[in-house]
């Protein structure tokens, strides 16, 4: 049963993580050129991304307190994807404070290695806000569930951090990335609404 739980954790991180995952590509190429660049954006990225969960399970609790909560959960989730597909209020913050970071000037030094973790931080927080709303999903369930859970959303974070790092280029070019954000996020949905994450 726990395998489940680790698996729903890692997918739907997958899953909605998809398209700020290759966000953070440009960002990461200007900034991280060092390896103390790297650790430090990374670093930045993982505090973020748990942040977002504890801010996701809290979320979750006062979700799981209200009548229907699984239908209330899916609904959210296909509201993000809609936001997603037609770039609504979601996507356009996102670029333009991507944008703004990409402008930084200046190489990466060990003195500078909280700036590099600032921008980390904040590329990751800007572009994970809209998938706290998906997380939130995962916690309306058993709270002996909740450590599974958040495993499989480490363990996907780690996943997405080494393909940045490793992938960056091919990621780039990868056709309809948009689009399979956006189916994952509809199964999820119906996953959510049935009961069956």
């Amino acid at each position: 049963m726990w395998m489940k739980y680790l698996l729903s954790g890692f997918f739907v991180k997958i899953l909605a993580g998809f398209d700020d995952t290759v966000t953070r590509i440009p960002v990461f190429a200007h900034v991280a050129k060092t390896k103390m660049g790297k650790i430090a954006f990374i670093i930045g990225i993982f505090i973020a991304v748990s942040l977002a969960i504890v801010i996701s399970f809290f979320f979750g609790s006062v979700i799981k307190s209200i009548p229907y909560s699984n239908y209330i959960s899916a609904g959210l989730v296909l509201l993000i994807a809609l936001s997603i597909y037609f770039d609504l209020f979601v996507q356009r913050p996102k670029e333009k404070i991507e944008v703004r970071l990409k402008h930084i000037k200046g190489g990466i030094s060990k003195r500078r290695f909280l700036k590099v973790f600032g921008i980390g931080f904040i590329t990751a927080f800007a572009t994970i806000i809209d998938d706290i709303f998906v997380y939130s999903g995962l916690f309306i369930g058993p709270s002996k569930t909740i450590l599974f859970v958040v495993g499989g959303i480490l363990l996907a974070t780690v996943l997405q951090l080494s393909a940045v790092v490793y992938f960056s280029t091919k990621l780039i070019e990868l056709k309809y990335k948009k689009e399979i954000t956006v189916v994952g996020l509809i199964v999820l949905a119906a996953l959510l609404a049935f009961r069956v994450l």
